[in-house]
């Protein structure tokens, strides 16, 4: 069997009891940290816009919007949330296996609504679905990242969610995965606009749509991830990608927990969240007050400078890539947050002078890559002392943390009542009967 089939057979296979208690609970981290995100995301300036396009098409009620006092049908559905959820910069992610998965989760969420579908049929989609999508893409980051193409693998995981959801058998789910593939896309070149915030959100839509075309007998490339001009022959880097990588060990650990996703604690480039961890670590050990700080420096790899590429920012969503931005607004009101990115904030003449006490400086003799980064953060006090630190991975929000920040984010969007049962119900999803009944409880009311 090749890699398409066995995957396939083992998304149809594998159910909830197979999952170990771990995976689960971080599964459903991820799906709070998702809901809170898109919350916080479902008012922004991009969202407006798609909310409208999508609303004017009048699609079937299946599945609910997040924020939002109408439903849609379920894979435009998961594109919206998806968008909401991305639109802040807030969307987990991953430095080891395939990046993002926000498509995954978009969908499993809007299946899971729109079928009322039991929790663990949530949790199942969840986290096979990535599993597909992290067993491909992890082991075929090196020869993406050249190209720019890092988010090409979350039409699969979409694809293989949806499968999983919709009780497709083995043969089927290869006819969605095919389907699915070639609708991959997704550039480096994008961040930075509003066409960055909507490419993982297409996932999740040409995902479910693909699986619902295969569940009607569409059919597509049976071997679709191996095969010769197929998915990883056409879009990636020459010995770039491991086939035997990618079914090795099969089941033994889950990918969302080994090698991991993380939550994101600031609404900017994860490339950046380690580097402010070291610089809030330093001004900590050595009791620095913001006041006395003269400038900041930070140093990166080639990788990191082809994101971090706004030295003076235009607009919010370029201030989220800018190194000079983030560590402006860190200098400038101490913390990095939603209001940090405005497009107001970008060209604020406050932001802007902030900025330029900050330096970024490119090591084009450093490993070149995304997992081997290195991004050293260096203060020079106003008195001349100068303190440098690295840190070899970020840290996330503890599960409180994650709870407030939901709860900030549905303040004005939800009432108390329902911002605290979908909380509740969400931290118990395996015990939830359908889930149509947490999601009635995110949709703001007319």
């Amino acid at each position: 069997m090749g890699v398409t089939e066995i995957l396939a057979r083992f998304v149809a296979e594998t159910a909830y009891d197979a999952l170990a208690p771990e995976t689960v609970d971080r599964a459903k981290a991820l799906a709070i940290d998702f809901v809170g995100g898109a919350l916080a995301g479902c008012r922004t300036h991009v969202s407006d816009i798609f909310t409208d396009y999508v609303q004017g098409m009048n699609a079937k009620p299946e599945a609910v919007i997040v924020g939002r006092p109408f439903k849609t049908i379920a894979p435009y559905a998961a594109y919206l949330n998806g968008l909401f959820n991305h639109s802040t910069e807030l969307e987990s992610v991953s430095q080891r296996t395939a990046p993002n998965p926000l498509a995954v989760i978009a969908t499993a969420l809007c299946l899971g609504d729109s079928s009322k579908l039991a929790g663990r049929k949530v949790l199942e989609g969840l986290i096979l679905g990535f599993e597909v999508q992290g067993r491909v893409g992890a082991p075929s980051l090196k020869g993406v990242s050249r190209k720019g193409r890092i988010s090409i693998f979350n039409h699969l995981g979409a694809a293989a969610a949806a499968s999983k959801m919709l009780g497709l058998d083995a043969a089927r789910t290869r006819m969605a995965l095919g389907t699915a593939a070639f609708q991959a896309g997704g550039l480096i070149t994008s961040v930075g606009t509003m066409a960055h915030v909507a490419e993982l959100a297409y996932g999740a839509r040409d995902g479910i749509e693909a699986a619902e075309l295969a569940n009607k007998g569409f059919t597509a490339h049976p071997d679709i991830i191996e095969t010769p001009q197929g998915f990883c022959d056409a879009l990636i880097e020459e010995g770039g990608y491991d086939l035997d990588a990618m079914i090795r060990d099969l089941g033994r650990s889950y990918q969302i927990v080994d090698p991991g996703i993380s939550i994101k604690k600031y609404p900017c480039c994860y490339r950046s969240h380690r580097a402010l961890d070291a610089f809030y670590d330093l001004l900590a050990e050595h009791r620095i007050a913001i006041e006395e700080v003269e400038r900041i420096t930070v140093d990166m790899n080639l990788y990191d400078s082809y994101l971090m590429k706004f030295p003076e920012p235009a607009s919010g969503e370029e201030a989220k890539f800018s190194f000079r931005h983030i560590f402006g607004a860190a200098l400038l009101t101490g913390q990095v947050w939603i209001d940090s990115f405005s497009d107001e904030a970008a060209r604020d003449p406050r932001y802007v002078r902030a900025r330029a006490r900050v330096d970024e400086v490119i090591h084009r003799d450093w490993p070149p890559g995304r997992v081997d980064a290195r991004i050293p953060v260096t203060i020079t006090l106003k008195d001349g002392r100068r303190f440098t630190k690295e840190n070899p991975s970020p840290r996330e929000p503890t599960l409180a943390q994650l709870l407030d920040r939901y709860r900030a984010a549905a303040d004005g969007i939800l009432a108390r009542e329902p911002t605290e049962r979908s909380l509740d119900m969400l931290q118990d999803l395996e015990n939830v009967a359908d889930f149509s009944s947490v999601m009635a409880l995110v949709a703001a009311s007319a």
